[in-house]
């Protein structure tokens, strides 16, 4: 096991029977489905309950508060997105194209429904306090997971100012949630689509100057 799995399972309970696993699954699934469907603001655990078919008891044995269950919802789906983001991006054997096609990686794993889930409850946090307090671990974990896929990125492209793209990454993954929620309201708005399509291209020019000037140095 990984360092950022055993960060994101940490606080999964001990001695989990393979029954009370299997619920704690069920539970955080459905949770994942109501944020998408409805918005985490107006999920309640009552809706979890029904979509998940298991009684209010079942779910507070697991989750005492709705800010416990969105804590570990927000874990759960950081490690979905960590995941697969590697899966995308380790199946692009050359390292430069690997990292001008991040975009693309981005879209695709913020665009799934635990990006989507991910991005609602992270929304949530500006005035929720007590939510924010609880995932304040995970928002570190998330900065220094961006920071370190970056800058290694960058170096196996070739790119000699590692530390120079780390900025840039984060202003790409701010581009892509903005975007995917103007895209939530309409998939065929033109402008949304070529605004896309411009993202795109302007990390594949940075990637191409920062290779450049590297080749300079």
């Amino acid at each position: 096991m990984d360092a950022d799995t055993h960060f994101l399972l940490d606080a999964r309970p001990r001695r989990l029977t393979r029954r009370g696993a299997e619920t704690r699954d069920r539970i955080l699934d459905a949770m994942v489905t109501c944020t998408v469907r409805s918005g985490f603001a107006v999920t309640t655990v009552e809706h979890v309950m029904q979509e998940a078919g298991l009684s209010r008891g079942s779910v507070l044995h697991q989750f005492p508060t709705r800010v416990a269950l969105a804590a570990e919802t927000a874990k759960r789906c950081m490690f979905s997105i960590i995941e697969a983001s590697k899966a995308l991006a380790s199946a692009i054997d050359d390292p430069f194209e690997r990292f001008a096609d991040y975009p693309r990686v981005m879209w695709e794993t913020q665009s799934s429904p635990e990006g989507l889930a991910f991005t609602d409850i992270l929304l949530t946090m500006r005035w929720d306090r007590e939510l924010a307090s609880a995932l304040q671990d995970v928002s570190m974990q998330i900065e220094q997971d961006i920071h370190d896929a970056f800058v290694r990125m960058a170096a196996e492209a070739g790119i000699s100012d590692t530390e120079a793209v780390v900025p840039h990454g984060w202003l790409l993954l701010a581009n892509v949630r903005g975007l995917l929620m103007e895209h939530a309201l309409n998939p065929h708005r033109p402008m949304i689509l070529e605004a896309i399509n411009l993202m795109k291209s302007n990390h594949r020019a940075f990637c191409n100057e920062m290779r450049a000037s590297s080749s300079c140095n």
